[in-house]
């Protein structure tokens, strides 16, 4: 069993994007693969089967049923240290840890994380901290095709490598922009350029299901190594 974890450089860089793509490019080559986010702010207190949630997204490309209820389905729209205090409540990393791993007989299970690497999670408690509990096998970072993400990307890779020895080397994953500026286009390759990172992926504005994006999803599989999900596919 595998397991990808999908952090990002900030809020809405296209997490969920990409972890859907990934998601569908493994269950379309047949491998028992679960999506899942155990935590998420912003979730309808009575969610119905119309209700867009990133968690839904992500469960409903998975071959392998996503346990029910999440830990942390919290309806505030807030970070959701604070979403959880308003319920009066602390989020527990190892109540999410066990509910992870009651997915464990998947063959791959894709984990994406609730805003950036370094937003909390509680008091002294930051996502870095929950990918660690993970134990992640691949870990993906995901960022927005857009003026400042060679700082963001910088930043986080300096956090990941100065606040932990533990965690894989992460692969970088550029989104485009709702909104595309100047520098759109022209960051990928600055970004291998300036030696930021040596590698990336970019991935298109596209549906899950569209040729460019399962394209791109089955180009991060064979970068990650995962050999055998990415030859079937």
């Amino acid at each position: 069993m595998s397991r990808i974890v999908v952090v990002g450089t900030g809020t809405g860089v296209g997490k969920t994007h990409a972890g859907v793509a990934i998601v569908a490019a493994l269950a379309s080559a047949r491998v028992s693969v679960a999506g899942l986010k155990p935590i998420e702010s912003g979730v309808p207190a009575e969610p119905s089967s119309a209700t867009a949630t990133d968690a839904s997204a992500l469960g409903a490309f998975s071959t392998f049923h996503v346990k029910h209820p999440l830990p942390y389905a919290l309806p505030d729209p807030v970070s959701p240290h604070l979403a959880a205090r308003r319920l009066g409540m602390r989020i527990d990393l190892g109540r999410v840890a066990e509910w992870v791993d009651a997915h464990a007989c998947a063959e791959v299970l894709v984990i994406e994380t609730a805003g950036a690497l370094l937003s909390p999670l509680g008091p002294g408690l930051f996502n870095l901290d929950l990918v660690r509990v993970l134990r992640p096998d691949h870990l993906l970072l995901v960022a927005s095709d857009r003026l400042g993400v060679l700082h963001d990307v910088a930043v986080t890779l300096h956090a990941l490598r100065t606040m932990t020895a533990d965690l894989p080397a992460p692969l970088l994953v550029l989104q485009p922009p709702a909104v595309a500026d100047a520098s759109t286009g022209t960051n990928a390759a600055e970004l291998v350029e300036l030696q930021i990172v040596p590698r990336l992926v970019v991935f298109p504005r596209a549906e899950p299901a569209a040729e460019e994006t399962r394209a791109a999803a089955k180009l991060v599989l064979s970068t990650l190594a995962l050999q055998g999900e990415n030859q079937k596919a």
